[in-house]
């Protein structure tokens, strides 16, 4: 199994998962452009209500962590699902694994697995939620102990504080699952904290 993580609205972080992973990273990997932290005016989403199971999980999955950090309760928002989706079946199709390189004034959260397993919606937000070991309170981007923004870029856009809605999209094909989330407003914005 091998898994691959994208950060907020921009770097790129990967993390490997069991023994049985690849020794290196396979081709779809491509590096965020320098733009994707460029905040663009975006009007405000639409409320809706999650339309399956999957994205009621997610939701509450994000909300559940944005409790225990203190933040207000996302709200989901059927326009960035879309939006998610067509991103994330572009990366299912194309075979990539980048931010969107749109200047669509929302943030980005990535996932990505294969090797032939199922995660769970809370295994994938999971994977977002255990960056908050490396995190540490302060001015973005001065919010990690590691000393690269990049390594909680996706815990730090999930808490965020005045990100009010959430739209997110699974996609499978063969033994590989993309997951985008956008959000709205953004997060990870220079000089402001998550929370």
């Amino acid at each position: 199994m091998f898994r691959r993580v994208a950060s907020g609205l921009a770097a790129l972080v990967v993390t490997a998962g069991a023994a049985a992973c690849a020794a290196s990273p396979p081709p779809f990997l491509t590096p965020a452009s320098s733009q994707a932290r460029t905040v663009q005016p975006a009007p405000p989403p639409r409320e809706t209500a999650p339309s399956n199971e999957i994205e009621a999980r997610l939701l509450t999955a994000h909300n559940a962590e944005r409790d225990r950090a203190g933040t207000p309760p996302l709200r989901w928002a059927d326009s960035l699902e879309a939006e998610a989706r067509v991103w994330a079946r572009e990366l299912i199709a194309t075979n990539h694994f980048a931010h969107d390189p749109a200047l669509h004034g929302h943030g980005e959260n990535l996932w990505t697995g294969w090797g032939g397993r199922v995660w769970t919606p809370e295994e994938m937000i999971g994977e977002w939620i255990a960056e908050k070991a490396n995190y540490r309170h302060g001015v973005f981007p001065n919010v990690s102990r590691t000393g690269r923004w990049s390594d909680v870029g996706h815990y730090t856009q999930l808490i965020w504080r005045d990100s009010t809605h959430v739209g997110c999209a699974v996609e499978t094909r063969g033994d590989r699952s993309v997951l985008a989330c956008r959000y709205a407003p953004p997060g990870n914005i220079d000089g402001r904290t998550a929370y």
